[in-house]
């Protein structure tokens, strides 16, 4: 069967494509060479049609002209009859074989264009017949009343003159109609040439445009594909073709490219997280070893201390003790394995709570973070976990280009035609002009064995891609390298009371 329907249940984007009716290229190709030999059919019948009709009309003519003859040769015997009394006999022989030409070819005589000129020849061949008779009947028995060959004479005239004019006239109609047809015959190949042509032109524009369409189609998907954008393909025309297989491949290439991208930003965070996890514990130290010794303090001095002093010393295991869950939720706020959840942010919130991700590891290498926040910056629209994750990888790459006694600033700024824009700047040793364009590729590193699996900024700049925006690099080597991260704004600009950040993140921080 050419047609079919796919009865389905589910309505996910495979099933979609494949639950239309079957119509493929290879059923309208042959469709359209099956109008081509049906039209060819037609032609060639309608030309053999007009072929028989000419015969049966050549036949009709030639019938005629015999019939003509005879009956023009029945007049020239009548007339010497009547002026030298001869040739009677010759008369109706002529006659005779008029009438036999007349009953033997009755049914090649249809005349069309004057049934009723047939007919009143055909009458008046049978009263000139019967004239003939007449006038031999008389001649054989030799009685010649008065008057009665003279009314036979005058008959044979009017019957045989009318008789000659209609069989010419017939004759000549007969002739006109054969080459009505002919010339009709001649036109018609011509015509159907035309017809030809142009339904040839029509079928090869429709057949490129069902061939060419889905092409351009598919670069365009192909082209979305690129910029990170794995939306399923949806169906866009009503029938299924040898094309709706390519789009269902397509839909399972973009369905694993989606796993593994989410694995390969896993797989990422979990060496980020291994990276900070010495900053943490020795973060974590510091509040533990204050609530410990705090805790000590006030178990073995309680009953000498005054009340304030008590106080005092609580709020300070409540306030380590905050310090160390910040710290905690934060780890698990960034490992946390979620799918992406597009929310309204606040930028600046955003880089501070980033940053802060890092600040051990900046510590522990003597190298400052300078956070400045321009005021009133718009919010944006994107998930949280994944753009600190982008802003977390930035700036551990930052502090591994840096040495001691170095410097690193996040800046966040207000850019124009609805954007904001993320600087991570670094002056440390800079990326090299040869190894620049390779720096987005996946496992592509310049780090020893063991430090670095060359996905970071490969997942961050897809998942830049995926919010919409752009990541770039400008580096000069020996300088210092700055990322610049550009996002669309959100849909509406509500900027937080809090957005005016200017921090200084570093061995001092209060």
């Amino acid at each position: 069967m050419w047609f079919a329907t796919v009865e389905t249940s589910r309505t996910g984007p495979e099933e979609e494509l494949l639950g239309r009716p079957i119509f493929n290229f290879r059923l309208q190709i042959i469709l359209g060479f099956f109008t081509f030999f049906i039209l060819s059919v037609l032609i060639t019948a309608a030309a053999m049609f007009a072929i028989n009709r000419i015969e049966k009309k050549i036949s009709s003519i030639q019938a005629w002209e015999q019939f003509l003859f005879n009956i023009e040769q029945a007049r020239r015997w009548e007339k010497n009859y009547f002026l030298y009394g001869t040739n009677l006999q010759d008369a109706l022989q002529s006659t005779e074989k008029a009438r036999t030409i007349l009953s033997e070819n009755a049914a090649d005589l249809q005349v069309i264009s004057m049934p009723w000129q047939k007919e009143e020849t055909i009458r008046n061949m049978e009263l000139y017949h019967a004239g003939l008779k007449k006038l031999e009947r008389l001649v054989e028995h030799e009685d010649n009343p008065p008057g009665v060959q003279g009314e036979i004479e005058v008959d044979l005239r009017r019957y045989g003159s009318k008789m000659v004019s209609d069989a010419a006239a017939l004759a000549a109609k007969e002739h006109e109609l054969v080459s009505r047809w002919l010339d009709l015959v001649q036109r018609v190949p011509l015509y159907c040439l035309v017809f030809l042509f142009f339904l040839m032109l029509y079928m090869a524009r429709f057949l490129s445009i069902r061939f060419m369409q889905p092409l351009k189609d598919f670069v365009q998907q192909t082209r979305r594909i690129a910029k990170g954008d794995f939306t399923p393909l949806k169906p866009v025309r009503k029938y299924r073709d040898e094309f709706t297989t390519v789009e269902v491949a397509i839909n399972r290439m973009l369905k694993e490219l989606e796993r593994r991208q989410m694995s390969l930003i896993e797989s990422h965070k979990l060496r980020a997280v291994g990276i900070l996890t010495a900053g943490v514990a020795h973060e974590l130290n510091n509040p533990l070893n204050n609530i410990m010794l705090t805790a000590h303090s006030l178990l073995e001095e309680y009953d000498h201390l005054p009340p304030e002093e008590h106080t005092q010393m609580i709020q300070d295991i409540i306030q380590e003790t905050d310090r160390s869950r910040a710290i905690v939720h934060n780890l698990l706020d960034f490992t946390r394995e979620n799918k992406s959840i597009m929310h309204s942010l606040d930028l600046g919130r955003l880089l501070e709570e980033t940053t802060k991700l890092a600040f051990n590891q900046a510590r522990v290498r003597g190298v400052p973070i300078e956070l400045h926040i321009e005021p009133q910056l718009p919010r944006i629209v994107g998930d949280r976990q994944q753009l600190k994750q982008v802003f977390l990888n930035l700036v551990l790459n930052a502090l591994d280009a840096v040495e001691k006694g170095g410097r690193i600033a996040v800046k966040a700024r207000n850019a124009d035609h609805g954007w904001v824009s993320v600087h991570i700047e670094d002056n440390g040793c800079g990326i090299p002009p040869d190894v620049m364009p390779h720096i987005f590729d996946p496992f592509f590193t310049t780090k020893s064995v063991g430090k670095g699996t060359g996905l970071g900024l490969s997942v961050s700049h897809g998942i830049i891609r995926n919010h919409g925006g752009r990541i770039e690099v400008a580096s000069r080597p020996g300088k210092g390298s700055v990322f610049t991260v550009t996002l669309p704004r959100g849909a509406v600009d509500d900027p937080s009371p809090n957005s005016n950040h200017n921090r200084w993140m570093g061995e001092n921080r209060p």
